[in-house]
Parts: C-alpha cells; sequence; structure tokens
C-alpha cells in the first residue's frame, strides 16, 4: 500500500435509514482519497455487523498465512539454489565454523540427502580425521539416514 492516493481504513458510519430495514444499519468503508470511501459492506443489525467483522478477520488472518507460506517458500528455493551452487568444500567451510557442534549439526541435516551425500564423501576422503571438525564428523556421521546424529 504504497500509493498514498489509496490505504487502508475500515471505519463503521451509520447509513441512512433503509426502505422496510431495523432503523439503524451500518456501512464498512474503505477509506481512500476521497473523504467518502468505498461501502464495502452494508449490516442492518449489530449482530450481522459482528459476524461481518468476524468473517473479514479471518480473511485477513488468511492472507497474512498466504503470505507468510510463499515467503517461506521464496526462501526455501533460494536455500535451495544456493545449495546446488556451492561446492562440497564450500559447505565443509561453513560447517567448521559453526559456533558449536550442534550448529555444525543442524547445518549439515538442513542439506538435501543428495548434497548430504556429496558433502560426507568429500570431508571423509579429503579431510583430515585427526584434527578440527573432521573427527567429529566421523563420529557423528550416520551411514544409514545420512544425517549428523548428536
Amino acid at each position: 500500500m504504497s500509493s498514498s492516493s489509496s490505504y487502508l481504513r475500515l471505519e463503521v458510519r451509520e447509513a441512512p435509514e433503509s426502505r422496510g430495514t431495523s432503523p439503524l444499519t451500518f456501512a464498512i468503508l474503505w477509506g481512500g482519497a476521497h473523504a467518502s470511501g468505498h461501502v464495502l459492506l452494508q449490516c442492518g443489525s449489530m449482530e450481522e455487523l459482528e459476524r461481518a467483522v468476524l468473517a473479514l478477520k479471518g480473511d485477513l488472518d488468511e492472507v497474512l498465512a498466504q503470505a507468510k507460506e510463499a515467503l517461506e517458500k521464496r526462501r526455501t528455493r533460494s536455500d535451495q539454489d544456493k545449495e546446488k551452487t556451492m561446492s562440497p568444500s564450500d559447505i565443509w567451510r561453513q560447517m567448521e565454523q559453526a559456533p558449536t557442534e550442534e550448529a555444525m549439526f543442524a547445518c549439515f541435516n538442513a542439506l538435501s540427502e543428495p548434497k548430504r551425500l556429496e558433502v560426507a564423501e568429500w570431508v571423509l576422503t579429503h579431510v583430515s580425521m585427526f584434527k578440527g571438525r573432521g573427527p567429529v564428523f566421523a563420529e557423528h556421521y550416520n551411514i544409514v539416514s545420512h544425517t549428523l546424529d548428536a
């Protein structure tokens, strides 16, 4: 909603009496550049207004949940694209820099299974098993699940 001419502003105004309905009706308006706004919904009773507001809240919650899901999918896709381009040695350097063994395990276990296999093969054939995190990797690598287990 970056446009200054249209923005979200909901308000309730007393609407003029309608023929044959309740003496008091409520209109929910969408605010915009014009003071009058656009009528989104007109309700003839407080109960009807409450139902309408609850339905709008539910719809807004659903939109927010969908937006969060779309953002998470995009981030996951971005992470997967990054993973595909990283070499096993780059991933190992990242794992070695993890502040704790648990963080190293989490970094490795978050990779896709094919990438874990590729990294494990590289680590077990290229990294010294006598110093640094190499021995930790070898000790905790689960050859069946291709994960690092605590």
